[in-house]
């Protein structure tokens, strides 16, 4: 009866160590063929395998004499092998009470004679073996010969530990890499005992490191990596191996006694606490940005199926918050995957024909009540989120190129519409919102102009209304763009003035007409008597410096009459008109026409 080979005590930690070797399985590799070749040469062999032995099979890394590149585990000599820790040698398999009956040997390949040497790991674990068959019994290997093929399966063994490195060591750092991470996360799911917290250590922001690098260069930006690298192991507890994640991130892994809460989180405070003093590198000081992303886990499959982005994005928020070090937070990752899902869908929207549209809210001179203008506000209405509203889909679109599009959609839209206006016989302007973005290049102007002329729009109806931060970027590029928007007769507004940097020097750089004064002022009348103070300083200085002031935010007719009693121009709020549709607001304007006649 054919005998079944024996299971190693160290099974497990063998399968993960084999997983590691699946790409070799599907690429193939050009050393093991020659290894394979030349031990089929040397021997006279008509086989020549170097097999590894996997779950339920074994298959060949390289093979000489043989057309299938597997067979099952339960069949393999090579399986008996890695239960010794020498050669394992069948003179003749037919007379062998272990394998007569083997499929093997009864039909193709007619195996007769087999000598495998196990290739064993540095921690002990055996993978496969390096053998040699042949179709006819032979005699017990001399010496000379197992010594052979014992220096063939050494070069084997440092061929995989070679393709190892490659798959699973970051190269910069000499560290443990994300991928054998990925594994050893797994592994530990599977099989381990113990509750285990995951850690990345996001060091300095991507933005940051790329300034060092263009500063400094490649060079150095490694070396800074390395000596941070040093600073994070001298803190890690005994076995506790670091991982490079990515260019600015670490990652390493608390089990056992070192996840206990306490002990770990004082590890944490430890780490902060080294960082708080400059990485000297080359002799530069540069000062971190680290950030601590904590992601609990348990064994027995309970663990998420997307640690990965869990861990670095909690470590990423950790990071640009200053918060030191958060734990996973499943609120904020809903809202994190939602922010992602609808930039995905913006593109979508934009070629849509019935989610995105404008409302337009009007903008009231508060001496005669005359409306003077809209403002053109985008709504989106999501096919299956339904609203979504400006204040959450605008910033995120700001942080990408996704916001050009999107000021250019806005603007054909409103130019189109204030044109059907304009034949309608309505006279009042469209105030657009602009981003600092569509001024970093000509791009927005050079195509606002030709719409004006397609449109037939006159640019003084056109009002563009940009904050405070705009020349922050690219100011020589901003100030061209406004410069060429001003010449042609586009009139600008400074919005939410007073919110940011307030700077009314910086004024100076901005042809603006208008400073839109932030709805908080507005809203703080009726309770602070130092916003009224602060208030109507600014309404004054502002006119008299020559622009016009216009109030967000008018909720209640308090705050109405105080604005009109300090001379305030213009007035913009849910007091005065809400946002409406093109269609509802020429009803709104007929009927404004008439209270106010």
């Amino acid at each position: 009866m054919e005998s079944s080979p024996m299971i190693p005590e160290n099974e497990q930690r063998r399968l993960v160590r084999v997983k590691e070797l699946y790409q070799l399985e599907r690429d193939g590799d050009e050393e093991f063929d020659c290894i394979a070749a030349l031990a089929a040469r040397l021997f006279k062999a008509s086989i020549a395998l170097i097999s590894i032995v996997d779950e339920k099979r074994q298959w060949f890394c390289a093979r000489v004499g043989i057309t299938t590149h597997e067979t099952p585990r339960h069949h393999s000599f090579c399986a008996h092998a890695i239960l010794g820790d020498e050669l394992f040698e069948v003179c003749d398999a037919r007379l062998d009470a272990r394998f007569h009956k083997n499929p093997l040997v009864l039909g193709e390949p007619q195996i007769r004679y087999y000598a495998g040497i196990p290739l064993w790991t540095d921690d002990g674990l055996a993978l496969g073996s390096l053998c040699i068959i042949d179709d006819q019994p032979r005699p017990p290997m001399e010496p000379e010969e197992r010594a052979l093929l014992q220096t063939l399966a050494q070069l084997a063994m440092k061929r995989i530990n070679s393709l190892r490195a490659i798959n699973y060591i970051d190269s910069p750092t000499g560290l443990l890499n994300r991928l054998r991470l990925q594994e050893d996360v797994q592994r530990l799911l599977d099989t381990g005992e113990q509750p285990m917290w995951l850690v990345a250590a996001d060091v300095v922001s991507p933005v940051f490191l790329n300034e060092i690098v263009k500063a400094l260069g490649y060079v150095f930006s490694t070396e800074l990596m390395l000596r941070i690298k040093e600073r994070l192991q001298l803190l890690m507890p005994p076995a506790t191996p670091l991982y490079k994640l990515s260019p600015t991130r670490f990652a390493f892994i608390l089990r056992g006694d070192d996840a206990e809460s306490r002990r770990a989180t004082a590890l944490f405070s430890t780490i902060l606490e080294a960082f708080r003093e400059e990485v000297v590198c080359d002799n530069i000081p540069i000062r971190t940005q680290l950030g601590l992303g904590v992601l609990r886990m348990r064994p027995q499959g309970e663990g998420r199926a997307d640690w990965l982005r869990c861990l670095i994005s909690t470590a990423d928020h950790a990071r640009a918050t200053g918060t030191g070090w958060r734990f996973y937070s499943e609120q904020r990752d809903r809202a994190q995957l939602r922010a992602f899902g609808l930039l995905n869908a913006l593109p979508t929207a934009l070629k849509s024909e019935d989610q995105l549209s404008l409302h337009y809210q009007p903008k009231l001179d508060l001496r005669s009540g005359e409306c003077t203008s809209v403002e053109a506000l985008l709504r989106w209405t999501h096919p299956t989120l339904g609203e979504v509203s400006p204040m959450e889909f605008i910033p995120l679109a700001e942080k990408t190129a996704l916001i050009r599009p999107i000021s250019l959609w806005v603007m054909n839209q409103g130019l189109r519409q204030i044109a059907e206006w304009r034949r309608q016989g309505w006279r009042f302007g469209l105030a657009l919102n602009i981003s600092a973005l569509d001024l970093e290049d000509e791009a927005f102007v050079d195509h606002l102009f030709p719409l004006l002329d397609h449109y037939s729009v006159e640019p003084e109806q056109l009002e563009l209304e940009l904050t405070e931060s705009t020349l922050m970027k690219r100011p020589e590029m901003v100030k061209t763009q406004l410069e060429r928007l001003v010449a042609r007769g586009i009139h600008l507004a400074i919005d939410d003035f007073g919110a940011g940097y307030s700077n009314w020097a910086y004024l100076r750089e901005i042809a603006a007409r208008s400073l839109k004064l932030d709805q908080s002022f507005a809203r703080s009348l009726d309770s602070s008597e130092r916003s009224r103070e602060i208030v109507k300083t600014m309404i004054q200085l502002a006119r008299s410096l020559g622009y016009r002031v216009v109030a967000e935010g008018i909720e209640n007719e308090s705050t109405y009459r105080l604005l009109r009693e300090w001379q305030c121009d213009e007035g913009q709020g849910y007091y005065l008109a809400l946002p409406m549709p093109a269609d509802d607001l020429i009803a709104w304007l007929d009927a404004h026409q008439q209270r106010n006649e």
